[in-house]
Parts: structure tokens; sequence; C-alpha cells
């Protein structure tokens, strides 16, 4: 699933890029589609790669912190060496980390992660101090939300993905009616919000317990991947270009915006066992893959530092540029963690390595 996994986070990257004048599918579904291919690659992998689950939790660590510190080490050294960013300032930092309580949790959330989709739904004062503000409310001169004080703000979906992991392996072990109830549950959780007095926007998409059912879905999907195995490959070559079609070119289609991401969750949801059986071995596929999270979590960087400088052919050095620095992070910091993330699991198993598994596993 390498090329679709590229272009759902080209698809963020363009979302957030206001330079470019066309866009593929809306940022936020390419961030929830993930949660579908997380919840896929989660199943594949608890269902035989990892027999303990302090294994799992912690090869999960190692595959999302080394590359997220080093971003956050480049994102403090753009923002406060050359004053670039694309969603704070030294001056919204200084502020939240001047009130006492408001810093020790911007400290916490930029260390450790997990809470920072909350964050959305609260606004930080001209005291620093955090206030409650579930409309919905959009960064402008005279309201600043609590994640512009994170260094790498697109870390809030990690927060979501770290509290699946969390329930992963207990999940794995459910029965696809259980599976099924709990992604009912938590759809239905999701419609409640309209009726809440809140922003359906951040209820859907920044509380964990509304976004389950995504994840769940892709561990669905991967029950049927048994049988999807036994049918010819070029089902999946096809799915893959139909899919990759959906992504870049459904925004211009007649579907009606609000039922876009639905379109694009049964497409995906429905796509994955077929392409993981027609791509599993495809190492090139792998590779471009692998870089889908490297760009998701250095491209504000780069924006930030086009929007600043402004260069000749801004576009194409914010998306080139976000592209390089993603391959560096790739060859530099995710490739050798993950062979030594694999050769633990490999010595717990007791078993060499497969093809099987990229390093979203």
């Amino acid at each position: 699933m390498g090329l679709l996994r590229v272009a759902l986070a080209m698809a963020v990257v363009l979302g957030h890029l206001p330079l470019a004048s066309f866009k593929f599918i809306h940022a936020g579904t390419a961030v929830q589609a993930f949660y579908i291919i997380s919840g896929f690659y989660m199943a594949l992998v608890l269902d035989g790669k990892y027999a303990r689950a302090g294994l799992f939790y912690s090869n999960r660590l190692l595959r999302l912190m080394p590359s997220y510190f080093v971003m956050m080490a480049i994102a403090a050294a753009a923002l406060w060496g050359l004053n670039a960013s694309a969603t704070g300032s030294p001056e919204i930092f200084a502020t939240a980390f001047a009130h006492p309580f408001t810093s020790l949790v911007m400290a916490f959330e930029n260390i450790a992660i997990v809470g920072q989709e909350l964050l959305f739904w609260f606004t930080i004062g001209k005291d620093g101090a955090l206030s409650f503000d579930p409309t919905g409310a959009l960064p402008n001169e005279t309201t600043t939300l609590a994640w512009q004080a994170l260094l790498v703000p697109q870390a809030w979906s990690l927060s979501m993905e770290l509290m699946f992991y969390a329930m992963a392996p207990f999940l794995a072990r459910l029965s696809w009616r259980a599976l099924a109830a709990i992604a009912g549950a938590s759809l239905a959780l999701r419609f409640a919000g309209a009726w809440l007095p809140v922003d359906f926007a951040i209820w859907a998409g920044r509380f964990f317990p509304t976004a389950l059912y995504l994840f769940v879905l892709g561990m669905l999907a991967h029950r049927a991947l048994p049988l999807v195995a036994r049918l010819p490959a070029a089902f999946g070559w096809i799915l893959n270009a139909a899919v990759l079609t959906m992504v870049v070119l459904l925004p211009l289609s007649d579907v009606a915006a609000p039922l876009q991401k639905w379109v694009v969750f049964g497409g995906i949801a429905f796509a994955a066992p077929f392409l993981f059986h027609a791509f599993k071995a495809n190492a090139l596929d792998r590779w471009i893959g692998d870089l889908s999270y490297p760009l998701y979590l250095c491209h504000l960087v780069v924006i930030g530092l086009v929007l600043t400088f402004e260069p000749p052919m801004a576009l194409w050095v914010a998306i080139g540029g976000s592209l390089a620095l993603s391959a560096a992070l790739l060859v530099l910091v995710d490739q050798p963690v993950d062979r030594w993330r694999q050769r633990r699991a490999e010595r717990a198993a007791g078993k060499t390595p497969t093809l099987a598994t990229p390093q979203l596993a």
C-alpha cells in the first residue's frame, strides 16, 4: 500500500499548503484514512509477529518517537533561529510557557504526544491560561489555540495512534462480531455529536472514541485477507489504480463534499487486503510507502520556511523540500531504527524476517 500511503500524506501536504491551488482529498479525511491502514497493519502483525504485548508496545514507540524528536529539534531551530513557522511564533510559546500550569501541560504534550488532539478544544489567553473552548475556533489575531504551542502540531494524530496501539493487542483477540459492535458504538457516538453543544468537526476528528471505528474497520478488513489471498494479485493492481485516482480526483467529482469522506473510508477499507496481497513483496512500493510518515512529520516545517522566506517557485520548493527532508529522515533515522526493531521482533519470535511487513508495522 506504499503509493496509497504517500498519496494520502501528499493530500495532507497540499491541504496545509496555501500556495497550492490544486488539492487532493481533504487533509482531515486523509489523516483519518490512515487510521484504517494502521488498523489493518496492526491486526496483521499481532496475528503472528508479536507474542508479547510489551514488545509490541516498545516497538511501536520506537517506530514513532525517534523521527518525531528529530523533527521537534528541527522545528525548534526554525522557530527560534529563523522565526519561521506555519502555525506558531516565539511569542505564542513565550506566553504559554510563562503560565505555570500551561507550561506543564505543553511540556508534557510536546514530549509525550498523548493528548495532543485535546488541545484543539482549548485556547490560550493573553495571560497564558488555558480555556476550554468547544466551538472549533480558528487561530486569528485575537485567538490563540493551545495546539499552536506544539513544535510538531500535526502530531496530534499520533496521539490517536498511540491510544489505538494501547488497545490493539486486546482488540485483535476479539471476534469480528465484537469488533463490528465496537465500530458501531464508536460511529454512533460520532454522530451523537450533532446534538451536543460542541463543534462537530473537532468532536468527530479530535476525540479518540469517535475515531476508533476507523481503526477497527482496518482490523476487520484484515480478517478478509485469507479469502483475498486466494485471488489473483491483478485485483490489487486494479484497485490500487482506483483508490489512487479517488485520492487525487475525488474533489473534482460530483460527489457531495460531506459524502466524500465516506467514499474514501469505504473504498480504502475494501481495497486494503487486495492491495496488501498484491504489493506485499514489492520492495519499491514499500520504500515509497515508508516515506509517508516522515513526509507527514516534516512538511509543516518546510512550509513555514517557504512562507517566511518566499523563494522563487515557492510551491515546488515546498513540495520538493518536504519530499527531500522526508527521504533524509527515512534513510538517516527511520531505517536504522527499523532494522533494530525488526531484529528485536525476530529474536522474540525465533524466526527470520519477512518481506510482508513495512515500517508501518
